[in-house]
């Protein structure tokens, strides 16, 4: 943006819409414009909306009681990241990591970017423990047109605990990592579409399909599947100062309606996500976004181990 005492402004709308003039004749309205942006009330409501230290403690507490089932040998839920390539999937297990410890500086667990934003960085499965957050993160390749990329029969495979960790998922599965005999603890308990908000508009329609094909395996397994938008940042000026501005933001509230049109996820298994990318130091509303997504990514992990172990009683 630029301001002079009588200045053209250019707002670029995010996600793909049409760029729009808007005539400002000082700076201040300019403010006025972003401010009229918010709405009075959340598009969202939450559990927990204070976005302050002692609501972070809080879910801090609650996420580390959500345990696997008594009497079963589950220590952990897993959790499989999926997603388009560099749509920010390890900047998802860092954030969360990161926002969980609650530790100053940013943690940098997974592996994230790289040179090439075509192409995927991740080429094998691997495992992030979050021991304190009884949750196991699973990152894999992203979904690349059909020829290329993580293949859906893969996917299945992973879903069912048959690949191990540190498989290649490149060309053909090395039988040392396939596990004949999985039971519930190997099995994934969750599974997490990442979506680039300023880029999803534009998403190939191969890979999109892609997704809806593993999102139908997911169902017909009962696992649950959400979509994380992430980079908010980038469609509101509000939420790259503010994060806790993300549920009043007009901007992000069309662009996840989008999100769930395009994808066919209802709107409530759609959540808005702000990374860690260039921060080094931790910054409290960063923090709290990425606790409210943590804490329903646990909830519905554990109603998955429940759910399964409930099968198998019944079929014994």
């Amino acid at each position: 943006f630029t301001s002079t005492r009588e200045s053209i402004i250019k707002y670029t709308v995010p996600y793909g819409q049409p760029c729009h003039l808007i005539s400002l004749t000082s700076p201040n309205l300019l403010m006025d414009f972003f401010k009229k942006e918010l709405l009075s009330e959340p598009w969202r409501k939450t559990a927990k909306s204070g976005w302050n230290e002692e609501e972070l403690l809080q879910f801090r507490k609650e996420i580390m009681a959500y345990e696997g089932p008594e009497s079963t040998d589950i220590k952990f839920f897993n959790v499989l990241l999926l997603g388009q390539v560099s749509a920010g999937k390890s900047s998802i297990i860092n954030t969360i990591e990161t926002a969980f410890r609650g530790d100053e500086m940013v943690t940098n667990k997974a592996v994230a970017g790289g040179a090439d934003k075509s192409k995927s960085l991740t080429k094998e499965l691997r495992r992030y423990n979050m021991r304190e957050g009884n949750v196991q993160f699973w990152d894999t390749m992203g979904l690349e047109v059909e020829s290329e990329g993580l293949d859906i029969r893969k996917v299945e495979m992973i879903m069912d605990g048959k690949v191990k960790n540190n498989a290649t998922l490149e060309g053909t599965l090395d039988q040392e990592f396939v596990r004949e005999a999985p039971k519930i603890k190997d099995k994934m308990h969750c599974l997490i579409f990442a979506v680039h908000s300023r880029n999803f508009a534009a998403l190939d329609e191969n890979v999109l399909g892609k997704l809806k094909k593993i999102r139908s395996a997911a169902n017909k397994r009962d696992i649950p599947c959400l979509v994380v938008c992430t980079a908010v940042d980038l469609v509101c000026a509000h939420v790259e100062k503010d994060a806790s501005k993300v549920f009043y933001s007009q901007d992000i509230q069309k662009m996840m309606t989008m999100v769930s049109e395009r994808s066919g996820f209802t709107l409530n298994m759609v959540f808005p996500q702000r990374n860690y990318v260039n921060e080094t130091v931790t910054q409290l509303n960063i923090n709290f976004l990425a606790m409210l997504l943590f804490k329903q990514i646990v909830k519905v992990s554990r109603d998955t181990c429940e759910r399964l172990i409930d099968d198998e009683s019944d079929s014994d």
